[in-house]
């Protein structure tokens, strides 16, 4: 069984991209193409391998969850959920219904309006296309959960933010419980600390916990190195790796557009006072 485990994890990418990697390598002339070819190996080895990539996602998740205590003392208006994507046309449910992001977002938003009874609002997309219709039936029709209002105009989380913070603040809302999943959580609480809107970090589906980024069924607590399973490559390894570098870049983006936005407002100002 563990000749197996090798044998598949290594035949399947990204195992096999590793391997073909590996091999150019050797059959590659010349000093600068090796050089390239082993530093894409090494990132596509650090990105695929649990023990390696579990160190990078747990920097994309900085928040920590809520817990009982947390939720009798924030103080919040409302709960705030960023829509994510859909399932279009889904044969089985006869129409677009939510995809898996937005069915975790939406399921621990959820749990939370139970237990809080906060009024939920949903932000998110533009078009046939958009999450937010998406959630709201899911949330409504097959959770049995209200919500309050949706904001369908957005395409990204910086808009997500600028659109619905004039929607809170018009219902007396400054302070809210900001629903989505662990990794993405930084980038939306800066996007909706911008925008004025005072923010509860309330995030979901932790990626780098305990033994979400290893094979073996065994490991708890977090102690990935306990099995050598969680040195092959894995294909979810590499598609959490890529969510959370893509989180780390969009943070990166979103506080130089700030500074960017905040140094041109400051110009204009100066040039009217000269005025």
């Amino acid at each position: 069984m563990e000749a197996y485990t090798i044998i598949k994890q290594l035949l399947l990418p990204p195992g096999l991209l590793l391997l073909l990697l590996a091999l150019a390598f050797f059959l590659v002339r010349g000093t600068l193409g090796r050089l390239v070819l082993f530093v894409a190996w090494t990132l596509l080895l650090a990105m695929s391998v649990p023990l390696f990539a579990g160190l990078l996602v747990q920097a994309a998740e900085p928040y920590p969850a809520l817990t009982e205590a947390d939720l009798r003392h924030t103080d919040a208006g409302a709960i705030v959920v960023l829509g994510a994507g859909v399932y279009s046309d889904a044969p089985e449910y006869g129409g677009t219904t939510v995809d898996g992001h937005s069915m975790v977002r939406s399921r621990y938003a959820a749990w939370l309006q139970r237990r809080t009874g906060l009024p939920i609002y949903l932000t998110g997309g533009s078009g046939a296309g958009a999450p937010a219709p998406a959630m709201r039936r899911f949330l409504e029709q097959e959770l049995g959960v209200p919500v309050a209002a949706v904001e369908d105009a957005s395409r990204n989380t910086w808009q997500n933010a600028t659109f619905t913070a004039p929607m809170l603040e018009a219902a007396g809302i400054h302070r809210v419980l900001l629903v989505t999943e662990a990794w993405h959580m930084p980038r939306s609480v800066a996007a909706f600390e911008r925008a004025g809107v005072e923010v509860v970090p309330a995030p979901t589906y932790f990626v780098s916990s305990g033994r979400r980024l290893g094979d073996d069924p065994r490991l708890h607590g977090g102690d990935r190195g306990g099995d050598w399973r969680n040195w092959l490559p894995q294909a979810k390894v590499w598609c959490a790796s890529f969510y959370a570098i893509h989180e780390l870049l969009g943070g990166f983006y979103y506080d130089l557009r700030a500074r960017l936005v905040s140094s041109s407002q400051d110009g204009r100002l100066s040039i009217d006072a000269d005025q």
